[in-house]
């Protein structure tokens, strides 16, 4: 019987999905200041695509999320790169990510 109580405590303990959304610091600036530094990095555009990602709205995080563009820009020779999205509804392009090292692995299709 106690193994059966240690099994119910256990699984009523953990949760396998569990997660939560946190706060990240991300730079958001117009479009003219974002292409300014990439091009000062000498890094060109290798990969676009449209991303689900969660917004803010005035009541908290919004339950769906909104599908924008995702754009990562590197050079190759020196191995920097930034991610940035575009919120065309406020026409903020937002700095996601910026790095070095970076390392282009695999061919594309």
């Amino acid at each position: 019987m106690k193994y059966l109580i240690f099994i119910i405590f256990l699984l009523l303990s953990f949760n396998v999905l569990a997660g939560e959304w946190n706060e990240k610091p991300v730079l958001c600036t117009n479009k003219k200041d974002v292409l300014n530094t990439i091009q000062s990095k000498k890094e060109i555009l290798l990969y676009k695509a449209v991303q689900g990602t969660k917004v803010r709205t005035e009541e908290g995080l919004a339950e769906k999320p909104v599908f924008i563009p995702l754009k990562i820009y590197a050079n190759l020779l020196t191995g920097t790169y930034t991610i940035i999205e575009f919120h065309a509804a406020y026409d903020s392009h937002c700095v996601i990510s910026i790095g070095e090292n970076f390392n282009q692995i695999g061919k594309g299709s």
